[in-house]
């Protein structure tokens, strides 16, 4: 992993010995020549050199360069055990417990390797200690052919069994996934109200899909925890029952994303391990943030390495002027995408809580930040103007030998999954796990707090210019 390291007394004694020793090999070789040399000891009885000084010359760069290869074999020893290091510190806030995959994914096992994968057991026992209730549960929710899924009161899938999975797919209801990629948005919506509104907290109603059918479903409040419990049957509205069929039988499920957002402002002095954020992206008509206009945003909050997902926003935004071709061939929304979906103003008022005391983070945060506060002058609204992480600047600070710091890339080289690219919220969710995943390696580098990073991010200059040529 590498990047921003503090190197340890052992490696810094090791460069000095070897530099130490390579110069005591250069003095031995030239006193002894020397010594040799006065002796007479280098010519033979006629006069004539009887060791030609190319040999002399020849065995000391030998000298050297065998020194100089066992410092690379020990260099590359280093960067391993150091990438390993930063592993174990992103392994730390991760929610699997897995470490990033190794420099070199097809290097046979040595100490290193080794060393990882005792290291890896170690944090997956740690944090996953034993088989508890949850799995029990998950086992006897499995055995169930009726189609269950529980999503939060903003439509995040929380849990899904495999017969949801089958009659559904298992993209549209992946967990953490927006259910309104499967069900239609307003009639989920209306049945979810309706069921808070009965004593009972159930309704049964039926759901259409996004693909034309309909769903005979009963909708459950789960009281106390902000969300919902949707059954399907697997008889969908004027057709035949479906077999329910899996490739995985598994139980699905992260419930934490039910969990509350803890109340805090940011300022320059918060650690940034409580910090408040709004993880967030757009995607837009083009990348002039002078003239593009928003067609979708998505955002997610986080609170310190905390990812919460009840507190997220995925709105269509239509733009009023015709998106090119070359826009939708990107992010795939079209003009009739966009035609029903309401215009900004409209969607500003479920934005603008989000933003609160937060720090707005983003991957070039700076166009999405233009592009908002450009969208907000048109509706005639205060633009915001909160403090801003960017994590493409402290990607390229902590990683100075990645040449390419797009979102796929450091995806890769923090284990991050990278379903759902190019929605707004897909890239708001994937740039939420690279953050949290550099916060420890920020920590690692001295840097603790919003102001502390944010003079940090300064220090990019290089990137700090092709943004401004950009014009955010």
């Amino acid at each position: 992993m590498g990047g921003m390291t503090r190197h340890g007394p052992t490696r810094r004694t090791l460069r000095l010995a070897f530099l130490a020793l390579a110069a005591v090999v250069l003095a031995a070789v030239g006193g002894a020549v020397w010594l040799v040399a006065d002796a007479g000891l280098l010519r033979d009885a006629a006069g004539a050199p009887a060791v030609p000084a190319l040999v002399v010359l020849a065995l000391a760069f030998a000298a050297l360069t065998g020194l100089w290869a066992c410092w690379g074999v020990l260099a590359s020893h280093f960067a391993d055990l150091e990438r390993l290091r930063a592993g174990v510190l992103v392994a730390s806030v991760s929610r699997d417990g897995r470490l990033p995959p190794p420099r070199d994914r097809a290097a046979g096992p040595d100490e290193v390797a080794r060393l990882r994968e005792a290291v890896e057991t170690l944090v997956l026992r740690r944090l996953f200690p034993s088989a508890g209730p949850d799995e029990r549960l998950t086992a006897v929710l499995a055995t169930l052919d009726e189609a269950i899924l529980v999503v939060t009161e903003q439509g995040q899938v929380s849990l899904v069994n495999a017969a949801a999975r089958a009659l559904l797919g298992d993209e549209p209801v992946r967990v953490g996934s927006s259910v309104f990629a499967a069900l239609e948005r307003d009639d989920l919506l209306d049945a979810m109200a309706h069921a808070h509104a009965e004593p009972g907290g159930a309704v049964d109603a039926t759901l259409p899909g996004v693909d034309g059918r309909r769903w005979p479903a009963r909708i459950c409040e789960l009281t106390g925890h902000g969300g919902y419990v949707v059954r399907l049957t697997a008889t969908p509205v004027g057709g035949p029952r479906l077999r329910v069929v899996a490739e995985d039988g598994a139980v699905h499920h992260d419930l934490s994303l039910h969990d509350a957002l803890p109340e805090a402002a940011a300022d320059d002095a918060t650690p940034l391990f409580d910090l408040p954020a709004l993880v967030f992206d757009c995607e837009s008509t083009g990348l002039d943030v002078r003239a593009d206009r928003i067609v979708s945003m998505g955002g997610v909050r986080v609170h310190g390495t905390r990812i919460f997902h009840i507190a997220n926003i995925d709105r269509l935004v239509n733009p009023g002027v015709p998106i090119p071709p070359r826009s939708s061939a990107i992010h795939g929304i079209t003009d009739e995408l966009a035609r029903d979906a309401p215009p900004f103003p409209e969607v500003w008022p479920a934005l603008e809580p989000l933003l609160r005391g937060a720090v707005l983070v983003g991957h070039n945060i700076g166009f999405d930040l233009a592009l908002l506060r450009r969208e907000c002058s048109l509706a005639g609204l205060t633009p915001p103007a909160p403090p801003t992480l960017d994590t493409l600047l402290l990607a390229g600070l902590l990683f100075p030998d990645m040449t390419d710091l797009s979102l796929e890339a450091l995806a890769e080289r923090l284990g991050v999954d990278i379903h759902g690219r190019h929605t707004a919220l897909g890239d708001a969710l994937v740039t939420a796990e690279l953050y949290v995943r550099l916060l420890p390696l920020l920590d690692s580098a001295g840097i603790a707090t919003l102001a502390e990073a944010r003079a940090f991010t300064g220090r990019a200059t290089a990137l700090r210019a092709r943004q401004r040529a950009m014009g955010w």
